[in-house]
C-alpha cells in the first residue's frame, strides 16, 4: 500500500462525460449531501510536488512507479480502501490539508479521442449535481459562468503541476536517490505493513556532488526533498487516528431489538 490500483488518476469518478455548453446549460453544483464521501475509499492519493508544504504537516508524502515514471502520493490510510481523513458525515478531517486531487472532484481534464487539447469532464454519478440550486456552469446565452473560468483554470494549473510533478519525481529517480521502503506499525496489537512506495534515501542524498545539490537548491525541488523526507514522522499520527477509529468501534454496543 499504496498498491497500484491508487495509480488509476480516475478511481473516485464513475460516470465521466464530456462538460457540454448545452448538455449542461443548465446544471449547477453544490457540496452534495455525500460531501467528500467519494474519497471514503481511497487511502492513498496523487499529490503535486507543489503542495507538499502544506500536505507533509499532514500525511506521509511517499514516491510511486507510475506508468510513465515516477509521481507522488499522500498516504491518507494504512489500511486497503480506507480514508482515515474522511469523516462520519462526508466531511475532511478539521486542520488537515485536502489534496487537490479531491478539491477538483468532481471535475477533471481528460484527454478526448482526435483531440490535442484538454477536455473537462464531469462525473454525472456526483451527487451535488441540480437544477436549482448551486454555481451555474453557463449562463442564458450558454457561456461560462466566471465560476466555471475558474475551475478551468484551477483544472489547468493542476494538470500542469502534476507533469512537473512527474519531472521532479523521475529527476530524483534517475539520480538514484529513490529507493524501496516497507514501514510497520503496530495499532492495538495489529501489526500493519505500508508497502509498495519510495523514499529518498538520505544517506545518497548527502553523497551527492556539491553542483548537484546546488542544482537541486536553485530549482526548488531541494525543498521539496526535505518536506517528504519531514512527512514520513506521520505515519505514526495515521496510526494513533486508526487506533482511535478502531477502539471507537469496538465499544459502540451491539443493536438489540425489543419486544
Amino acid at each position: 500500500m499504496p498498491d497500484r490500483s491508487t495509480m488509476k488518476t480516475l478511481m473516485m469518478y464513475e460516470r465521466l462525460v464530456p462538460l457540454d455548453r448545452e448538455q449542461h446549460r443548465t446544471l449547477r453544483i453544490h457540496q452534495g449531501a455525500n460531501r467528500l464521501g467519494f474519497a471514503r475509499d481511497t487511502n492513498s492519493m496523487l499529490l503535486a510536488a507543489s503542495e507538499l508544504p502544506l500536505a507533509a504537516l499532514d500525511y506521509p508524502c511517499v514516491f510511486v512507479q507510475a506508468d510513465a515514471g515516477h509521481t507522488l502520493v499522500s498516504i491518507v490510510g494504512l489500511r486497503d480502501k480506507e480514508n482515515l481523513m474522511i469523516e462520519a458525515d462526508g466531511s475532511w478531517a478539521e486542520q488537515h490539508y485536502v489534496p487537490a486531487f479531491v478539491r477538483r472532484y468532481p471535475f477533471v481534464l481528460a484527454e478526448q479521442p482526435g483531440q490535442d487539447q484538454m477536455t473537462v469532464c464531469l462525473d454525472e454519478a456526483f451527487d451535488g449535481l441540480d437544477q436549482i440550486q448551486g454555481e451555474a456552469l453557463f449562463d442564458a446565452q450558454g457561456e461560462a459562468t466566471p465560476y466555471l473560468q475558474q475551475l478551468q483554470q484551477f483544472l489547468l494549473s493542476y494538470h500542469q503541476d502534476m507533469l512537473a510533478t512527474g519531472r521532479f519525481a523521475q529527476h530524483l529517480a534517475d539520480l538514484g536517490l529513490l529507493v524501496e521502503r516497507s514501514i510497520d506499525c503496530q495499532i492495538n496489537g495489529e501489526r500493519l505493513t505500508l508497502n509498495g512506495f519510495k523514499v529518498v534515501d538520505e544517506a545518497k542524498l548527502r553523497a551527492l556532488p556539491p553542483d548537484t545539490v546546488q542544482s537541486l537548491f536553485a530549482s526548488g525541488a531541494l525543498g521539496w526533498v526535505h518536506a517528504h523526507l519531514l512527512s514520513l514522522n506521520n505515519v505514526n499520527k495515521l496510526g494513533a487516528r486508526l487506533g482511535h477509529k478502531l477502539l471507537a468501534a469496538a465499544s459502540v454496543p451491539p443493536s438489540s431489538t425489543t419486544h
